[in-house]
């Protein structure tokens, strides 16, 4: 009798699978794989209609999501367009699209320039965009095949000198039957799409850039582990007994508990977002979490023990646990389907892309006394600066970091005079009607000085002995460039620069003044991140200036929770919005800024 119930559990809980697949299988989009070097195919995007746009939508969903869309398909003149992104890399701040190609009703996919490149067939290998299903998914999927081809003879080429390729295939749901008389099906547009985007597609981020902030799968596990504790605690008070009666004492208290489970589930998710929108790293801890139990293998044990205990729950033992052994089976399940199960790295401590600072070639480790060395930037030859009279400023601020306290104070010692002929030989000064562009551009480029050293060598130092991971110490870098170190205050307020329209000061100014307004305060961080080893960008609105920086490691842990705040990406790093000007801006907080405002990006190494 109890192993006829567990064949009618299992009978139960197959028929709920296939009807969750065949409601998956009636949503119209097409999923695009390419052919890999193992000779499997892999999934890497997808064709999905907007109603909004009115047009079909191309992703690439190996891609950062702020960096997935990367294109669009209209039909003109009687043929399916493919229009792409003109850089599909997060370099290119806008969505503008250009004609890469187009998909003709038989299955051809032409090139910009009228040139077939190519073809969809059917399973069997016919041309066509109909495709072809299989008996076992009730023929509701159409499976194509994009093949690649040489020129035919009359189109310029040797159709003979090469063969035809398979390069991916394509996989439409949402369509029952054949296509209606011209018209174009979903795998025509995702065909054309595989195809053109093949060659321009980025290298895919690893899978930890792919995690998304406002999915549930990074918190279905813990939520699990939280609710274990809040189970205990009703089930020893007897809390949900007389839950729901309607039901049966047994069938509602599981009901009950299961809804207390799913609750705990949208509290903890929506907890992570508003953590996130803050600027807080509470979703590190969930990826601990997650990232220690999906490695080796313990979901499939978790999984395994809850389900074999939840059948023992059911129809030996009672329903007392059912809904603690329920949880935890769901929390593993997603935990096991979404979570990458990549190992943790051990990195060396000395390796090229720890936080240990570089080593400098300008300077050496020693103070002079007015603690600078000028590097590139040009003094003029009129200007003695005297070695006797130096200026004391003294800098304090605070870590903000949810793991670690840390206060830093420092004190250097500034020649005046030096920082006047630093300011007889700013850029701003000597070309004050080049563009700001041009005159940023030749600041950054001069500005070497063992001030800027001093700085990151005290915080090296004051890192090491609190045991700031890379992200924290990155932000007691900028922390020491907002307030109250330095102030903000408008150029032409500035009597010691002469109040003009426009003035970005060299760090040295910055510090010895002060104070200054977000271009002098950005010119200071980039600076600051640039000599660290960071890769860094100076980044400019129509009316603000900040800097972006990125970490040292393109597959940094942390990323696995920003990587959706990445305000852009180069050469494979993702660049971290830094905001200067006020006090508690963590890296990544865009304040009031926003992506699409920037209008130009200086990337400085």
């Amino acid at each position: 009798m109890v192993f006829l119930k567990i064949v009618l559990l299992l009978a139960v809980l197959l028929i709920v699978f296939a009807i969750y697949e065949i409601i998956g299988l009636l949503k119209k989009k097409a999923l695009t794989y390419y052919l890999g070097d193992d000779g499997r195919f892999h999934c890497f995007g997808d064709s999905v209609f907007n109603v909004s746009a009115d047009s079909y939508l191309f992703h690439d969903n190996t891609q950062p999501a702020a960096n997935r869309y990367q294109g669009n398909s209209n039909v003109d003149d009687g043929l399916a367009l493919v229009n792409l992104r003109n850089d599909p890399s997060s370099d290119d701040l806008t969505a503008a699209v250009h004609k890469e190609g187009w998909v003709d009703l038989a299955g051809n996919i032409y090139g910009a320039t009228g040139l077939r490149l190519g073809y969809i067939t059917d399973l069997k290998g016919r041309p066509g965009i109909n495709g072809s299903g299989r008996w076992y998914e009730l023929w509701l999927r159409k499976h194509s095949y994009v093949v690649t081809c040489p020129p035919l003879a009359s189109e310029n080429g040797d159709g003979a000198a090469a063969t035809d390729n398979i390069i991916g295939k394509v996989i439409e749901t949402g369509r029952i039957g054949k296509a209606k008389p011209n018209r174009y099906t979903v795998t025509a547009r995702a065909g054309g799409f595989l195809l053109l985007y093949k060659d321009r597609q980025p290298k895919p981020r690893s899978e930890d850039a792919m995690t998304e902030k406002t999915t549930w799968k990074d918190t279905a596990l813990p939520a699990a582990l939280l609710f274990t504790f809040v189970y205990f605690l009703f089930f020893l008070l007897g809390v949900g007994k007389a839950s729901l009666p309607a039901l049966g004492e047994q069938i509602g208290f599981t009901a009950a508990l299961l809804a207390v489970y799913f609750a705990i589930w949208a509290i903890l998710r929506q907890v992570k977002i508003e953590a996130s929108l803050q600027g807080k790293a509470f979703d590190q801890f969930l990826m601990l979490i997650d990232r220690n139990t999906g490695v080796g293998g313990l979901n499939n044990w978790l999984i395994l023990l809850s389900a074999v205990s939840l059948l023992v729950s059911i129809f030996i033992y009672g329903s007392d646990f059912i809904p603690l052994q329920a949880a935890i089976l769901i929390g593993a399940w997603v935990n096991r389907k979404y979570i990458t199960r990549e190992p943790w790295e051990l990195s060396d401590a000395d390796d090229e892309e720890s936080t240990h600072l570089p080593d400098w070639t300008d300077d050496d480790d020693s103070d002079d006394g007015d603690g600078a060395d000028d590097g590139d930037i040009p003094i003029p030859d009129d200007t003695e600066p005297s070695v006797d009279e130096t200026v004391e400023r003294t800098f304090s601020w605070k870590l903000d970091s949810w793991y670690h306290q840390l206060s830093g104070e420092l004190t250097l010692a500034f020649n005046p005079d030096k920082i006047g002929a630093i300011r007889m030989a700013n850029p701003f000064r000597l070309n004050p009607n080049g563009t700001f562009k041009a005159n940023v551009s030749q600041l950054l480029e001069s500005c070497r000085t063992n001030k800027v050293h001093q700085v990151l060598r005290y915080i090296d130092r004051q890192a090491r002995k609190a045991g700031l991971g890379e992200m924290d110490t990155m932000q007691f870098i900028l922390d020491f460039v907002q307030k109250p170190n330095i102030e903000y205050e408008f150029d032409d307020k500035c009597e010691e620069i002469g109040c003009p329209r426009e003035y970005a000061r060299y760090p040295d100014e910055t510090m010895y003044d002060g104070r200054g307004d977000c271009d002098c305060k950005a010119v200071l961080a980039a600076v600051l991140f640039r000599e660290a080893g960071y890769k860094t960008a100076y980044l400019t609105t129509s009316n603000h200036a900040a800097v972006a920086v990125a970490m040292k490691s393109k597959s940094a842990a942390e990323l696995v929770s920003m990587a959706d705040q990445s305000l852009v990406t180069n050469d494979g790093y993702m660049y971290f919005f830094c905001e200067t000007t006020g006090d508690g801006f963590k890296i990544g907080d865009l304040g009031d800024t926003t992506k699409e405002a920037v209008t130009d990006i200086i990337f400085l190494n």
